[in-house]
């Protein structure tokens, strides 16, 4: 829970960041990941393995950034790490399923409507909070 919280309050403020400035700023990053160290261990409500199958995905992304020469860039990569890192394996895949979903929805609906582009920019971490928000809800509902 506490986890969960922390990613939140994390999310909100690169959010507004992303899309304020189109920047993620490393220093969040890291307070993010030193944070959820500590919270691993006293909490320890998750186990070794998950919290480092939690950060494939995140090296994935960074690995993305790296071949498409940033269209993903650096800093959503390193936040969906941390994310990982925090979160464990099941809720960061449910988060960012349901965050390529929505940002899927919405650059579908940039297009058809001609408000968009194919190379136009689009601010991920608000869906990557979007994910997180619903990934909760769901988790609440369950």
């Amino acid at each position: 829970m506490i986890q969960s919280v922390l990613t939140g309050v994390v999310l909100v403020i690169c959010s507004y960041t992303d899309i304020k400035s189109q920047k993620i700023y490393k220093s969040v990053i890291a307070v993010h990941l030193v944070l959820a160290l500590i919270g691993h261990l006293v909490i320890r409500d998750l186990t070794v393995v998950s919290i480092f199958l939690g950060i494939v995905p995140g090296l994935g992304c960074i690995l993305l950034s790296a071949v498409s020469k940033e269209s993903m860039g650096y800093g959503d990569a390193f936040l969906i790490f941390s994310c990982g890192f925090s979160l464990g394996t099941d809720r960061i895949l449910a988060m960012l399923f349901t965050s390529f979903f929505c940002v899927g929805i919405w650059a579908l609906w940039l297009v058809c409507f001609r408000h968009g582009k194919k190379k136009t920019a689009i601010p991920f971490v608000p869906f990557l909070l979007m994910g997180a928000v619903i990934q909760g809800m769901g988790a609440l509902l369950l």
